[in-house]
């Protein structure tokens, strides 16, 4: 009876643990996925981030780009032979001449102790020919001014490959200034007649793309990766992750790795003032080709790792469960309150690349308390759910009420979002019903019931002691 009673002790704590009443929803940015912002141009061939928009006039032509820091402290910069946030990636662009110097045309106006960045790479079979890294700051709004780079080689080998980056400020950590912004146009190359595609920004593909505000996707000519849903677990949207040939990461307050772009620490990150024990939300994830879902949640305290969490599932998952991602804090972190997270969300396969046309939807996220949504008994068949006792330690009943016959499937689920039993699936004709059943063999934890009626979910939380 000790036992027994020391158990229930102890479920009990764990289950005011999960189910407590300080949320830390309002930290994560656009955390019911509710918010959203459109563009309807992207420049051919580049790939952008941060706020960038096409301007009149350009310096030969109609357009150039503007390149500035966005509100969530992303850095303005356009790429060009990437087509993926990684660099080991990235194929670069074909170009097989070896040119003196980069030549391009600005306007900027950087504010003090701030810098743009421009980055010229080339290569050979993956082996480095050139590798140029410019600073500039200062002022010049009136006209476009004239600058070159000069490429310095480090072989005599021909390059087949190059890669090419522009940003309005210093991207690490902290340096972001959102005051510093740079225009850019017309772009050749001395010592060769050869150029890369769309070097004046003539060219733009007109889109209706919706954007995830507080989110940051790959995004290119061939538009962004996040989708807004109105397959939502709660209110009017969701996010919806769809792989594509070249990435399925979609990223909030994640790290850039590519070539010069802040590869050398953590960050951006968004704030938060409490210490989160778990990352919990709600998903459906429609695998290809052995994809799986991934979530990474990680912790800073001054741009320093303090703690991090990782889910992963290879499952297909046809309507909303939730997921919950311990945070495990280092030895040396235990007590320390972080200040700023990370979260990020991918489909991939093992070789860390999607096989397919991966699918993921993503909902209502949450720090240590998961945020349910409100059933709407106008709108569901299924009246009056009622599971009991609860807590149990082996023996479950579901009550239901139905207003006509349905089909009805019940799952178990663990706290990790995994699948653990199937109870039920099948026709039940309207009126009151009650299943019995024996859960012996699962162990003493929290769990989750899912009742699926149609198009209709309900969770209903069990704990199981013993």
């Amino acid at each position: 009876m000790k036992s027994f009673s020391l158990k229930l002790l102890q479920s009990v704590l764990v289950a005011l643990a999960i189910f407590s009443c300080n949320i830390c929803v309002a930290q994560i940015p656009n955390w019911n996925m509710e918010n959203w912002s459109s563009t309807s141009d992207l420049p051919c061939q580049w790939v952008t981030y941060g706020l960038t928009t096409k301007v009149s006039p350009g310096q030969n032509g109609l357009y150039a780009i503007k390149l500035q820091a966005d509100d969530l402290n992303y850095p303005g910069a356009v790429l060009y032979g990437f087509t993926n946030i990684k660099n080991d990636n990235n194929p670069g662009t074909p170009f097989n001449s070896r040119p003196d110097s980069m030549i391009a045309y600005f306007k900027y106006h950087i504010s003090e102790g701030d810098v743009a960045r421009v980055f010229i790479t080339t290569k050979n079979s993956r082996e480095q020919c050139s590798n140029d890294l410019y600073e500039y700051t200062g002022d010049n709004t009136v006209g476009y001014k004239r600058m070159a780079f000069k490429m310095h080689y480090t072989n005599e080998s021909n390059p087949d490959t190059m890669y090419i980056g522009f940003t309005s400020t210093r991207p690490e950590l902290n340096a972001i200034n959102k005051s510093s912004w740079v225009i850019l146009d017309n772009i050749s190359f001395s010592g060769t007649k050869q150029n890369i595609q769309n070097p004046d920004f003539e060219n733009w593909t007109s889109q209706s793309s919706y954007f995830a505000e507080g989110w940051q996707s790959f995004t290119s000519q061939l538009g962004s990766n996040i989708q807004r849903s109105n397959n939502a677990y709660a209110g009017k949207y969701a996010m919806k992750l769809q792989s594509t040939f070249n990435s399925s990461t979609i990223i909030n307050g994640t790290t850039f790795t590519t070539g010069s772009l802040n590869s050398n620490n953590s960050g951006p990150s968004f704030p938060i003032n409490s210490t989160p024990n778990s990352f919990k939300g709600f998903y459906k994830f429609i695998p290809q080709n052995g994809d799986i879902f991934y979530v990474n949640i990680v912790v800073y305290k001054n741009g320093q790792m303090i703690g991090q969490g990782n889910f992963t599932s290879p499952e297909a998952v046809n309507f909303y469960i939730p997921f919950s991602v311990p945070i495990i804090y280092e030895i040396n972190s235990v007590g320390v309150k972080p200040d700023s997270a990370s979260i990020q969300f991918a489909t991939y396969n093992l070789k860390n690349k999607p096989s397919g046309q991966s699918i993921a939807y993503i909902d209502n996220l949450s720090f240590d308390r998961f945020i349910y949504a409100g059933i709407d008994e106008s709108k569901s068949q299924v009246n009056k759910l009622n599971i009991y006792p609860n807590p149990t330690d082996s023996k479950l009943n579901v009550h239901f009420e139905l207003l006509q016959k349905e089909n009805i499937s019940i799952y178990i689920y663990d706290i990790n979002g995994s699948e653990i039993l199937k109870l039920t699936e099948q026709f039940f004709d309207a009126g009151n019903h009650e299943l019995n059943y024996n859960l012996t063999d699962l162990s003493c934890g929290i769990y989750f019931l899912v009742t699926q009626c149609g198009s209709s979910i309900t969770h209903s939380k069990l704990m199981i002691v013993k």
